[in-house]
């Protein structure tokens, strides 16, 4: 009987130690396997980070499809209304293509209905400079008008596709008059400035002749002179040259009063691409486009205005 329960006893105790090594090695399988799901999921995001830096690279241009076993011409697209924002980024990424020795020079093809003359003259005058670095190429596949035309101006030769438009050398500074309109809902303008010619325009009544005088000879005039003085220096011409194709008309290029004046050449897209291949004597170029994406920035979310009048004044000033 005693070793009946003896060997009862021990099969309790084997049973036991049995369900404590079971137990033992469940909690080290489900140790085992966190630890390699935690290895995998810090692996994923590490890899899905590398490939967001990466795409985050390829936008701003720096991993592009350069393929450097050949020569490569980055090209820049300037298809969008002339803006500080815009040609500040253009600056920027010509500025990486200055640096990479990949790139032997650029093709600028230019598609910009005109904008800002600030901007206009701060990229006509980048490019003039850009050039003693990197040797650039203008082309205007489909419109170079008003600033458009201002920067595409700043490098000779000027090449155009037959049936683009350029020219539009003008200023204009639109003005609304809503005021009948704000009667009928009730809205009143009120404001206070100091100085006559503070606030020259209103939304809620028309100019009158003073204020035009004051705006055409402080502004428009004298932005329009700035404007047809830097497209005969970039022309190399005078300004009597240029001044009968100064007054805000449109040409198609290839029409023959403006040749030698605001175009000097007649061409395709694939012509040119084909011109450049021979002057690098290479004809396996990689034509690489740029992206010209414009990433936000943290800054950009917060912005104060000191000054709003003045700063509608000069928004609303336009090369068109």
């Amino acid at each position: 009987m005693l070793e009946q329960e003896e060997q009862n006893y021990e099969r309790e105790l084997f049973h036991q130690k049995e369900e404590v090594h079971r137990q033992e090695v469940k909690a080290l399988k489900k140790e085992i396997f966190i630890s390699n799901l935690k290895t995998w999921m810090i692996g994923i995001l590490l890899v899905a980070e590398i490939a967001f830096i990466a795409s985050i690279f390829k936008k701003s241009g720096i991993f592009s499809e350069v393929e450097r076993s050949g020569k490569s011409v980055a090209v820049i697209r300037y298809d969008k209304p002339v803006t500080e924002k815009f040609t500040t980024t253009i600056m920027e990424k010509m500025d990486a293509v200055k640096d990479d020795d990949v790139y032997e020079s650029v093709l600028f093809i230019m598609g910009s209905p005109g904008g800002s003359p600030t901007a206009s003259e701060e990229l006509s005058e980048y490019l003039k400079a850009y050039q003693r670095d990197k040797n650039i190429t203008m082309y205007v596949d489909s419109i170079a008008a008003s600033g458009g035309y201002y920067i595409a101006s700043a490098v000779k030769p000027l090449i155009a596709n037959k049936n683009a438009i350029v020219g539009s050398i003008g200023v204009i500074m639109p003005h609304y008059n809503m005021g009948e309109l704000a009667k009928k809902v009730g809205v009143e303008e009120d404001f206070m400035a100091a100085g006559k010619f503070k606030k020259p325009i209103s939304y809620f009544t028309k100019i009158d002749k003073e204020n035009k005088k004051y705006m055409t000879d402080h502004l428009l005039k004298p932005t329009y002179e700035n404007f047809v003085q830097s497209v005969a220096d970039n022309r190399g011409l005078k300004t009597e040259d240029i001044l009968p194709f100064a007054e805000g008309k449109i040409f198609i290029a290839n029409v023959p009063e403006i040749q030698g004046i605001l175009v000097d050449e007649i061409s395709s897209l694939y012509k040119v691409k084909a011109k450049i291949r021979k002057e690098l004597n290479a004809t396996d170029i990689n034509f690489v486009d740029i992206s010209l994406e414009e990433e936000p920035s943290f800054a950009s979310m917060f912005k104060v205005n000191v000054n709003v009048g003045l700063e509608e004044l000069t928004k609303g000033i336009q090369l068109r």
